[in-house]
């Protein structure tokens, strides 16, 4: 990770720019809810993978957020100028590293690490402080004081779903193949010992392959961040998983699969270690070791008994609007 370098002196303007690679769950969770509170206008996203020309018009006193990456246009535009409040870079994977991980795909740490490593130098020459998610991912870079910023509820809290849905899955995307056939006994385990289950897994024809005879499983289509929101808030999910294996990329992530589980309606089952355990142990949520027979007996359990799975659903649901109470710019240093 660089230091970071620059300086700035100009008061605040009362705006901040974000620029992200489009619509990313980053922003989401680690923006959306401390800048929410901010007038309307106030707040301008620009897509940090082109620069746009409505740039130019960026008010003197801004404060810049930097999400995981920015084209060298961009960055040679935030250099060229000195009148920024700040300008921070917010990181929530370990980026730099991601090619060393064996706990990813090779071509996902690549292409994830390689953006990083070509914008590492205009980054340094503008940022003038660094905001990352978790204390593990501040602590593999403890030569370069940054703050840990961590993950919030974005959204309006539901309801659990239903008395008597059955539908459980697994939320993961392609970087999480090392869990999703992990996960394949499972499935296969539960949805013979509970005939009226469900089960939904996000993947493409490989990880089809991999559930092929399993009953009831349906595969849906990778979406865009917008698209996977909109169909955890309509989903009906009873049981959502969770796990995470051991590893070099996994061990300093965050726990925003918790709010992706709640969004669904559905109660989760997590791996007994960071970043869930035990930060999720005062939510209710059950935390389990890597032995497939207790994750199949927690699920047959939950998608068996409602009263259970609405109560822990309800203790985890309070749980994150806590965890969003109160929540503002307040840990950014801004102002």
């Amino acid at each position: 990770m660089f230091h970071a370098l620059r300086r700035y002196r100009q008061a605040w303007s009362g705006r901040v720019v974000i620029l992200s690679p489009g619509a990313i769950p980053t922003t989401d969770y680690y923006l959306t809810p401390r800048f929410q509170g901010m007038a309307d206008g106030s707040v301008l996203h620009f897509d940090s993978r082109r620069f746009e020309a409505g740039a130019m018009a960026i008010p003197s006193g801004a404060f810049v957020v930097v999400v995981r990456y920015a084209c060298r246009a961009w960055l040679q535009f935030l250099a060229a100028r000195s009148d920024w409040h700040g300008v921070a870079y917010l990181v929530d994977d370990d980026i730099p590293g991601a090619w060393l991980c064996r706990d990813v795909p090779l071509d996902y740490g690549i292409w994830t690490s390689s953006r990083y490593w070509l914008a590492r130098n205009g980054l340094a020459k503008v940022c003038d402080r660094i905001w990352v998610s978790t204390a593990a991912l501040q602590a593999r870079f403890a030569s370069i004081p940054a703050t840990v910023l961590g993950p919030l509820p974005f959204d309006a809290a539901r309801e659990a779903a239903p008395a008597g849905s059955r539908r459980w899955g697994y939320l993961g995307t392609q970087v999480h193949v090392r869990e999703m056939r992990w996960l394949v006994p499972v499935v296969d385990a539960v949805q013979r010992q509970v005939p009226q289950a469900e089960f939904e897994v996000f993947g493409d024809s490989r990880v089809a392959r991999w559930f092929r005879g399993i009953p009831r499983v349906s595969m849906l289509p990778p979406r865009p961040w917008p698209d996977y929101v909109a169909y955890c808030r309509a989903s009906r999910l009873a049981v959502g998983l969770a796990p995470m294996l051991p590893g070099r990329f996994n061990a300093v992530r965050s726990h925003t699969k918790a709010f992706d589980i709640a969004r669904c309606g559905a109660v989760g089952i997590f791996s007994a270690r960071e970043p869930y355990a035990p930060l999720l142990a005062e939510a209710g949520a059950a935390l389990l070791p890597d032995e497939p027979s207790a994750w199949v007996a927690e699920a047959v359990r939950l998608l068996q008994d409602d009263a259970l799975r609405i109560a822990r659903f309800a203790q985890m649901a309070a749980w994150i609007q806590d965890r969003g109470r109160g929540v503002g710019m307040g840990d950014c240093g801004i102002a």
